[in-house]
């Protein structure tokens, strides 16, 4: 490829309301749009947008870094996984970072040669995807009345996030929304890691008959989570615990949750992300693509991989509505619990 030079800047985005996890209470969201320009004109755009409370670098030690880089591409069109990882290698302990360099390199490349990215990476896309609306931990009535937008706007399945400090709150909202709301839509419910094995095993218990489509980072590591998929019926999900496709292959092989929550931009992007949704499928492990509250140029490789995913599975990148403002138009709107991609 012709020589490049590199171009970033700084964002900032900010949400309309707070947004509360038992982990975290999301205001803004900061990162870098990384531009590649060959010496033909063609550019490249890519998002790096750190998320330090899931686990990635912060947002400082990507700028530090982008400051003294001198960044050089060197790839093989005709082995591309294998050359780009090699030239990302040295972002590998800077996840957010690293896909963002690997987008702007796969958006010049495609730009250079005027070849989509499904093409590209010989990957067909859905026509359409559908997306699950998220509500942040608030009170009943509050958590009621979005569902009840939500679901009259098309929705058919919610995320809620749960993990107070006394459980028996939790267990009231989860319970209420059943019954005021009734059951014709998929429930998924949020810990972020706040419970003990021994809490987990006991609200799971009392939860048994609230038809739950799966219980997301129930708790924190691999041994808990073997463990528990021996107590519970309702599905477990493994999102923060999946850093790497390493950890994948660790909870696919110990058979240890129903499904695998991924996020591209803490996954280190794309390529490593398809890899774990190869790996998952071929082994009858669910797949969710959810967005870690970036821009909407870097949403926009969340989408490409929940695209891969040909099934009806709700995916969370329902994000772009909780923001004030973005750095472009968001080129994919959600519309009716969906999101389309015909042309």
């Amino acid at each position: 490829m012709n020589s490049i030079s590199l171009k970033y800047k700084p964002y900032t985005l900010e949400l309309k309301t707070p947004f509360k996890s038992s982990k975290s209470n999301i205001t803004e969201r900061k990162g870098f749009i990384i531009k590649l320009i060959s010496s033909s004109g063609k550019t490249g755009y890519g998002d790096a947008c750190p998320f330090p409370e899931f686990g990635s670098e912060t947002f400082q030690s990507d700028e530090e870094e982008l400051k003294n880089l001198k960044f050089e591409l060197n790839v093989d069109l005709l082995d591309l996984p294998n050359t780009l990882k090699k030239n990302l290698e040295r972002f590998d302990d800077f996840p957010a970072l690293r896909h963002g360099f690997e987008q702007a390199v796969l958006n010049l490349i495609c730009n250079q040669t005027d070849i989509s990215l499904n093409h590209f990476l010989n990957y067909e896309s859905a026509k359409e995807i559908f997306v699950n609306a998220v509500i942040g931990i608030q009170s009943k009535d509050k958590t009621i009345e979005q569902s009840q937008k939500y679901l009259s706007e098309g929705f058919t399945t919610l995320k809620v996030k749960i993990g107070r400090t006394k459980f028996e709150d939790d267990f009231e909202i989860i319970s209420a929304l059943r019954n005021k709301l009734g059951s014709e839509f998929q429930l998924r419910l949020d810990v972020n890691g706040n419970w003990s094995f021994n809490e987990a095993k006991k609200y799971l218990d009392k939860m048994s008959n609230l038809e739950i489509e799966y219980i997301e980072q129930p708790v924190k590591n691999l041994n808990d989570f073997i463990k528990l998929k021996k107590y519970t019926s309702i599905p477990l999900a493994a999102d923060e615990s999946i850093k790497s496709l390493s950890d994948a292959k660790d909870f696919i092989e110990q058979n240890a949750s129903s499904y695998l929550i991924l996020k591209p931009m803490l996954l280190g992007g794309l390529l490593n992300t398809l890899e774990i949704i190869e790996l998952a499928i071929k082994n009858n492990v669910g797949v969710v693509i959810t967005s870690s509250f970036e821009s909407a140029i870097g949403r926009s490789f969340a989408i490409f991989a929940a695209s891969t995913i040909k099934n009806n599975t709700a995916h969370g990148l329902n994000v772009s509505h909780l923001f004030k403002n973005d750095i472009v138009k968001d080129p994919y709107p959600v519309k009716n619990g969906k999101i389309s991609l015909e042309i």
